[in-house]
């Protein structure tokens, strides 16, 4: 069997996974309510941007974390963002455990800037 056919059952295992099917449905359950929806996407949004500026070598903006900690407190309290938020959370975990499988498989040929 290819690398490819391997990469297609992984795929449709993928789509196949409680974890995937939870996600799909909190995310229909969001799509419903469209203030629920704009509280998760102004969070990720914030998430995202305070993620950038510490890539970019900026010191963490405390009153920004405060500010996504609120953000979080009051996403808790809806149901819908709440379990978008959380089955969000545990299907990108499965997607970084992936990366990572695949990653370990093929360091050696990935070490160019490796020891010396």
């Amino acid at each position: 069997m290819s690398v490819h056919d391997k990469a297609h059952d992984l795929g449709r295992a993928l789509r196949n996974s409680d974890e995937y099917k939870a996600f799909l449905l909190a995310k229909q359950n969001l799509d419903n309510d469209a203030a629920s929806k704009t509280m998760v996407q102004d969070f990720f949004k914030k998430k995202l941007a305070a993620e950038y500026d510490l890539m970019a070598g900026h010191p963490e903006d405390k009153e920004k974390s405060q500010e996504l900690q609120k953000m979080y407190e009051m996403i808790v309290l809806n149901p819908k963002a709440r379990d978008f938020i959380h089955s969000h959370m545990r299907f990108q975990q499965i997607a970084a455990d992936i990366y990572k499988i695949i990653g370990d498989a093929v360091a050696e040929g990935m070490d160019i800037f490796g020891k010396e």
